[in-house]
């Protein structure tokens, strides 16, 4: 039988950090999103989440309340069974809201497992009940410390914030990481920070000194096509396009015209089906792909792990939020060994 879609409400939530997480393009002392719930005739109440980060999508808080209120007419009547339906009028809605629609697409979603019993991650084909995320360390003078901590517990890739303008200094956090965890794999994030020859000297000076470095990320501003396909057509370690792939079109645009040997995709970046769509995309342009995050909550990191569990398509996982956010009570939503992300709690 239909379950019906009665009612969507959104309200603002805020919640604190462990400790400032600073890049190239700032600082943040607390993670802001929106919570959108939406009502079932039978009662029940799905949820979903949206980070909008204005530098990357455009999106705030106010313009994401915005919109999901005016997509509500829209959902209201449909059949939580039948995501997709709800999909498309999201996506009328919502055309240029990426941020938004993921927190409409997760709470449909979340709609859809309630009513059907199904997980997300038999949704999207079940390959996988396990998958290794890196470390994110952000552009902070305690560099050292936290790799090794973290490398204690059990991480073994490390995602490392570099781009700030004293490239000594990025080069000094960088060597404190390895010589803290000496056997780990590195992924250099700038954030558009660099320009493309200071990003392929940054890198040949790191892989001169030993460094095991997996790849580089946005090294350009997000407009600057032309400089991020020198450095993908230069740089001895794959090149990854995070801020200048933000939609599908932009995706098949890179994969076109550019050597970009991959992209980084966020729900809160692309939406949910537009992740879905890049994933097609980079299959058949043969490019890689990884998964990141904003500063998402534990709840949102667990969709975005069934995403990659499910299809089974994501060669790097950036998916360390939750470790950032200050939630209180245990994870329900997945379990965590060292770097390792796990649907079930005896994946092995």
């Amino acid at each position: 039988m239909p379950v019906v879609i009665t009612a969507l409400t959104v309200a603002p939530f805020n919640t604190p950090l462990h400790s400032p997480f600073v890049t190239s393009q700032g600082a943040a002392v607390e993670a802001r999103a929106v919570a959108i719930h939406l009502t079932l005739d039978d009662g029940r109440i799905a949820r979903g989440e949206s980070v909008p980060v204005t530098y990357v999508t455009g999106e705030t808080i106010d313009s994401v309340l915005e919109t999901a209120r005016r997509a509500a007419p829209r959902l209201v009547g449909l059949d939580a069974t039948r995501y997709r339906q709800a999909f498309a009028a999201i996506a009328e809605a919502a055309p240029d809201a990426p941020s938004a629609r993921c927190g409409l697409e997760m709470a449909v979603l979340d709609a859809w497992r309630q009513t059907t019993g199904e997980t997300l991650d038999r949704l999207w084909g079940g390959a996988f009940d396990a998958q290794e995320s890196d470390l994110t360390i952000p552009i902070v003078p305690n560099a050292g410390d936290l790799a090794e901590l973290a490398w204690g517990v059990g991480f073994r890739v490390f995602k490392l914030k570099v781009g700030e303008r004293d490239l000594e200094a990025d080069h000094r956090r960088v060597l404190a990481v390895r010589q803290a965890a000496p056997g780990a794999r590195l992924r250099l994030d700038a954030n558009q920070g660099f320009t493309p020859q200071g990003a392929l000297d940054f890198v040949a000076r790191l892989l001169d000194e030993g460094a095991q470095i997996d790849l580089l990320e946005q090294p350009v501003p997000a407009d600057d096509f032309e400089g991020l396909a020198h450095v993908a057509a230069h740089c001895p370690v794959p090149v990854f396009a995070d801020e200048s792939c933000r939609t599908p079109a932009h995706a098949l645009r890179l994969a076109t015209t550019t050597p970009v040997q991959g992209f980084n995709c966020k729900i809160n970046k692309s939406g949910i089906a537009g992740v879905l769509d890049i994933i097609a995309i980079a299959r058949a342009a043969g490019r890689r792909l990884m998964l990141g995050c904003m500063l998402e909550t534990r709840y949102s990191i667990g969709v975005s792990l069934a995403l990659a569990c499910g299809t089974g398509a994501f060669h790097y996982l950036d998916l360390d939020s939750h470790l950032l956010v200050n939630e209180s009570g245990d994870n329900p939503h997945f379990f965590q060994r060292g770097g390792r992300l796990s649907l079930i709690p005896d994946a092995e």
